[in-house]
């Protein structure tokens, strides 16, 4: 996996997306222009994909309406998908996040709040829910609801991660994280889920420099893709 230079991905997708290369070099002045320390284990590279993800609503878009389809297959993640380099990079930030997080004894859940405008989603309370997609959270409930007027997310999560130094107290979760819905009200200016967290699940197993090892083999679930945000829900009747 940190061999990404083998596959010479980064300048693919500099290839595949417009104005893509002029992104990272601005993310990459604004981090010179910092010049903060980094976790243990963390590069530059880490640093720069987080400003990338959070800073540009242009590839923001472009990656997430990519996700929603990556994990069609180990296929189509690997002839279709063309944001690997910026997928592993916003990946391995999180975990190494999460060690420095360790090593300091830090807490390693938090509650996030996250809102989604044009989005009415409704969850039966004990299903399980991926959003196959980064999602940028915050620990401010007021920075969630400026948002839109939707669907609000307060989410208990156990394997995101803080983004340092950032002013909104941003907490960025991973697409692999799983959570249950433990409640969902209705509100005048839309649903209201709270959700908790509830293990991981991946179909990628590093598909960036090698084909699958693992066996695709999809679970039992609804696949709702709305807007840009891809929700798997099991439904359960428990608790409902």
């Amino acid at each position: 996996m940190e061999k990404l230079s083998q596959g010479d991905y980064f300048t693919k997708e500099i290839e595949a997306h417009r104005d893509y290369h002029g992104v990272w070099k601005k993310a990459h002045l604004t981090w010179l222009n910092r010049a903060k320390d980094l976790p243990k284990n963390m590069n530059i590279t880490h640093a720069l994909a987080i400003l990338v993800y959070t800073s540009n609503n242009s590839v923001h878009t472009s990656f997430t309406r990519a996700m929603a389809n990556a994990g069609r297959s180990p296929q189509h993640y690997e002839r279709s998908f063309h944001f690997k380099y910026l997928h592993y990079y916003l990946t391995s930030a999180i975990q190494l996040l999460r060690k420095e997080m360790v090593m300091k004894n830090d807490s390693l859940c938090f509650e996030v709040y996250h809102k989604m405008k044009g989005i009415n989603l409704e969850a039966y309370r004990g299903a399980t829910i991926r959003f196959g997609q980064f999602l940028s959270t915050s620990l401010l409930k007021e920075e969630a609801q400026k948002f839109g007027n939707q669907t609000l997310f307060t989410i208990f999560t156990c394997l995101g991660a803080p983004i340092p130094e950032d002013s909104h107290k941003e907490v960025l979760v991973p697409p692999y994280e799983l959570f249950k819905v433990v409640n969902m009200s209705h509100h005048p200016r839309g649903n209201w889920l709270q959700l908790r967290s509830a293990g991981n699940v991946s179909t990628y197993n590093c598909q960036l420099l090698k084909g699958s090892s693992k066996k695709y083999n999809p679970a039992p679930v609804v696949i709702a893709t709305l807007s840009f945000l891809t929700s798997v829900i099991t439904s359960s009747k428990s608790g409902v």
